[in-house]
């Protein structure tokens, strides 16, 4: 038998009031928004999402998660979909959802290439690398009927089509289905579950840290890319050597707070563990409870300046904004812009501003306030 379920986005309550409401009502499940498009782009978060997160389970609902998909690797090249996920497993993991949360894409925006399950397979991949494994896909019932969406495939996919005012999504083999937007009245988006994936059991937290790295979870506690600066969070030891363990390998002790410059990554003889070349030779640990990447590449929609520095009307910095009648054309601490997006250039993060201009992501030259 098919039990009902709901998905919720910044345009629903988060209240435990709200999910209580709705148990009573027959839901047995809640589909959260947790983003749309990603780093390098406009990159949103769902504001209400850790909330309802929280509400949804603490009225006994079942808790999937999806994301508004808005890329194209025919346009912006074949990482465009994995930026996305990235910002959905960052997501999904700074709001306490375990590895076990089913992950949903919500593939219908315009912009997404008529072969959208190419793309998806991309999206789902990055995911999967990020320690993710359970997918589905949801999207207009004739993008399925048209072959543009795809349920089954290698990421198992149930498929959650919609199709409204009539007996079925159409979509064979589909094991749920969106037949309304404005469930029992409430103005809500309501869905049958056949299979029980959205219904069914509990969604469980955020897993502790794993006894073995994998190339699916290592992402998580390590870097795994050249961040080009790091800031020690903990004091830290350089290394003669790549045998990082060793105490006989110790060279110079890095206090906490020191920008540093990486030269490389490496990993570890399983091609697992990455940790960090410098400049010197020496090696320095890629562990992100022990460093952070100096640059911001995170959403962000606003910065102030904490160190004064120039604006530049280009990316490769050659052109400075002058200040017409200042004696520098530096802008001054406590300065505060609104921020376009994060751009990786040349191993490092700028900053486009809203007003067009360019600034460094430095974060001891800049502050995130929003």
């Amino acid at each position: 038998m098919a039990s009902y379920f709901i998905d919720v986005s910044g345009y629903q309550p988060d209240t435990l009031a709200y999910f209580q409401d709705k148990k009573a009502r027959g839901a047995k499940g809640v589909v959260v928004k947790t983003s749309q498009g990603g780093y390098g782009g406009t990159p949103y978060i769902n504001p209400q999402g850790k909330a309802q997160i929280a509400n949804a389970k603490k009225a006994g609902l079942k808790v999937a998660l999806y994301h508004y998909g808005t890329f194209n690797s025919l346009k912006y090249g074949s990482g465009d979909p994995a930026t996305e996920a990235h910002l959905m497993a960052d997501v999904a993991k700074a709001w306490g959802c375990g590895y076990d949360t089913v992950m949903v894409l919500d593939a219908e925006d315009s912009s997404l290439r008529t072969k959208a399950s190419a793309d998806a397979a991309l999206f789902y991949n990055e995911l999967k690398r990020r320690g993710y494994s359970h997918f589905d896909i949801y999207g207009p019932g004739s993008w399925f009927w048209a072959g543009r969406l795809k349920i089954g495939t290698s990421y198992g996919l149930d498929g959650w089509p919609a199709a409204y005012n009539n007996s079925g999504s159409g979509v064979s083999g589909a094991k749920a289905w969106q037949y309304t937007d404005n469930w029992k009245g409430l103005g809500v988006d309501g869905s049958l579950d056949y299979s029980g994936q959205y219904t069914t059991g509990s969604t469980s937290t955020v897993k502790a840290k794993p006894k073995t790295y994998t190339k699916d979870n290592v992402h998580d506690y390590y870097f795994t890319y050249n961040s080009g600066r790091i800031i020690t969070k903990t004091t830290i030891y350089q290394h003669r050597t790549t045998k990082l363990s060793s105490k006989s390998n110790r060279g110079l002790k890095i206090k906490a707070g020191t920008p540093v410059d990486i030269a490389k990554v490496h990993f570890d003889s399983k091609g697992i563990v990455p940790f960090f070349e410098l400049a010197n030779g020496c090696y320095i640990t890629a562990n992100r409870d022990m460093v952070i990447n100096a640059f911001y590449e995170s959403p962000l929609k606003a910065i102030k300046v904490i160190k004064a520095t120039y604006l530049y009307k280009d990316l490769q910095r050659t052109k400075v904004v002058k200040r017409s009648g200042f004696k520098s054309n530096k802008w001054p601490k406590n300065t505060q812009f609104t921020v376009d997006k994060a751009i990786a250039y040349n191993g490092k993060w700028l900053l486009k501003l809203s007003n067009g201009y360019y600034c460094t992501g430095y974060k001891l030259y800049v502050k995130k306030i929003a």
